[in-house]
């Protein structure tokens, strides 16, 4: 027999939603291009590399419970230890 779940029958208190983002500071445009009378358009600027920050958070009903922000990608021995260490102990307490 297969369950199925509805989102009507939990309490706004027990819903969580967790979401990733992340930032870095590259330069953001293309320095070649296609002009239209057939030559390259040039466009000279300063490349940036910059470093990569991504942040996770979990939000409920009373806002951002626990959040994290890493330097780097957010890799999935960080994922699951954010998870084990701040979110379930967060929602624990919530709940």
């Amino acid at each position: 027999m297969q369950f199925i779940h509805k989102m009507s029958q939990y309490k706004p208190e027990e819903l969580g939603f967790l979401d990733e983002t992340s930032k870095n500071n590259k330069t953001p445009s293309r320095s070649h291009g296609c002009s239209t009378q057939n030559c390259h358009a040039e466009m000279k600027q300063v490349f940036v590399r910059g470093c990569r920050l991504s942040a996770t958070g979990l939000l409920t009903v009373d806002g951002v419970v626990v959040s994290t922000v890493v330097e780097g990608s957010m890799m999935r021995a960080k994922y699951l230890e954010f998870l084990e260490l701040q979110v379930v102990h967060a929602w624990s307490s919530v709940i």
